[in-house]
């Protein structure tokens, strides 16, 4: 579990080190509000920027005025504009409350508005995730139509009764957390996911996933060469060549046994070597026309 705070306009210019001195790793932002980028919080960049400079988990939040789903689609619209070319480690959730306007609605209509809103952030490749209080969620939603989703509850006191399983709980406005500056006014919220790492592994909020059958790095791989067998004079070069790489002498990499009680012919074995020595060596079999009779094989080691 992490702390984490949520902030807008109305916490001024927050002082970001002092919050994560305090041992805060995550923070919600508010991005704006309505349906206008114009409406853009007063200090969301200066906010995400702090964030992203100390190293601070953060997400957004967008604060609905909407009145139907085509309005709660424009809303996230404008809240995917505000945050195009950043990288927010944490979700980007609707923000739903008890404005008069939602309140004149129907179950069914702000449930609608819920799933516009967050069907666009997901269509647009973000992770999204519903910001209501438990008492909305449970008496003004039609709450089962929304289990698909993520849910950040508000609700204060000692438990979340929240009806749908939720990530983030919003548990008090009345800074339990201490930050300093801001006494007993501020929200404060367990977060329960791993968001940051959920979030980069699926390769969302603008961030590339990781490929799951990556390349090996060969620069790092070693391998063992067994050649023969070779005439002498053909192992004199291929010794020379491994004198000249430290592969020989203290290394102890360089062997060779005879393959005939004349000692006419022999084979070597090679390594554990680096693939770029390995390299040259097979280079130069080849030049012997070893490679092409099938009497240079490799391996990597394990």
């Amino acid at each position: 579990m992490f702390d984490a705070i949520d902030v807008s306009k109305w916490q001024g210019a927050v002082n970001w080190a002092d919050v994560k001195k305090a041992g805060i790793s995550h923070a919600m932002l508010r991005a704006g509000y309505g349906n206008s980028v114009k409406q853009i919080d007063p200090q969301f960049k200066r906010n995400a920027a702090q964030c992203i400079t100390l190293g601070i988990d953060w997400g957004v939040y967008w604060y609905s005025y909407a009145t139907s789903a085509e309005q709660a689609r424009q809303e996230a619209r404008c809240c995917l504009e505000v945050i195009k070319g950043l990288k927010p480690t944490m979700p980007v959730a609707y923000d739903i409350e008890y404005e008069p306007g939602i309140l004149a609605l129907s179950n069914a209509q702000r449930t609608a508005m819920v799933k516009a809103f967050l069907e666009e952030v997901e269509a647009a490749g973000y992770y999204g995730i519903l910001y209501a209080s438990t008492d909305f969620i449970r008496n003004r939603l039609n709450w089962r139509e929304l289990t698909q989703y993520d849910v950040w509850a508000a609700q204060y006191g000692s438990r979340c009764t929240c009806p749908l399983p939720f990530g983030i709980w919003q548990y008090s406005s009345s800074n339990p957390l201490g930050i300093p500056g801001y006494g007993k006014s501020l929200d404060c919220n367990h977060v329960y996911k791993d968001y940051p790492a959920i979030i980069q592994s699926a390769g969302l909020n603008g961030f590339t996933a990781p490929d799951p059958n990556p390349a090996p790095d060969l620069s790092t791989m070693r391998q063992i060469l067994t050649i023969g067998p070779v005439t002498m004079g053909d192992a004199l070069q291929i010794q020379a060549l491994c004198e000249s790489l430290g592969i020989t002498g203290e290394n102890d990499l360089y062997t060779s046994q005879w393959n005939d009680t004349d000692k006419m012919l022999q084979t070597i074995t090679i390594g554990p070597a680096s693939s770029g020595d390995a390299w040259y060596i097979m280079r130069l079999c080849e030049r012997l026309q070893l490679t092409g009779q099938g009497l240079y094989f490799s391996k990597y080691a394990a």
